[in-house]
């Protein structure tokens, strides 16, 4: 592995810092971007983008990558708007946006990132896939629904409770299953 490059290094000590001081959530709210409940826990904060008006319940986990098995890469944006239910998990590593009024129910999980199926799982340093996520505007995830690495959700669109999405949805669809299918679109939404 390199020498991490010292804006890398001061990053990763702030980052720290604020994971056991909870500055980020002082901060959000200062500057008016919304809740974090203090039961809820941020990965590397300062790749976290808050939106006006973001809600983030009560034991969730918002992990924005940055760390050094991801190569310090990723990061997770939250539009204005967003609410996340109680319990939800985000791993940012591969990259989530979720844009302007996306609602996750309780228990939903966007996992950015996954293990390669690959020979170094049996020792130290497995090696991991990292694909970005992008929820659009509007769209309401279903409790206990998953969404994988690599999707692309419309604007609009509805996920059924503990369905598993990967790859693209298109605008105003309802998703259902594992793997979702579109099983209707809402097409008269304005």
């Amino acid at each position: 592995m390199q020498a991490m490059p010292k804006q890398t290094k001061l990053r990763a000590l702030r980052d720290a810092v604020s994971e056991l001081t909870g500055a980020y959530r002082i901060g959000a709210l200062l500057r008016g971007r919304g809740v974090i409940a203090w039961s809820a826990r941020v990965k590397s904060p300062s790749r976290l983008t808050l939106g006006r008006g973001v809600s983030v319940q009560l034991g969730s986990i918002v992990h924005c990558g940055g760390k050094p098995w991801s190569e310090f890469e990723g990061h997770v944006r939250l539009g204005d708007g967003v609410a996340i239910g109680p319990y939800c998990i985000l791993y940012g590593a591969g990259g989530i946006e979720l844009c302007d009024y996306v609602h996750l129910g309780p228990g939903v999980k966007l996992m950015a990132q996954a293990g390669r199926h690959d020979a170094k799982r049996l020792g130290p340093d497995p090696t991991y896939n990292f694909a970005p996520i992008r929820i659009g505007a509007g769209s309401w995830i279903g409790a206990g629904a998953v969404i994988l690495g690599g999707a692309t959700l419309g604007r609009c669109v509805n996920v059924a409770p503990n369905s598993v999405v990967v790859g693209e949805v298109p605008d105003y669809a309802v998703v259902v299953g594992n793997p979702a299918r579109v099983v209707m679109k809402n097409e008269g939404i304005t």
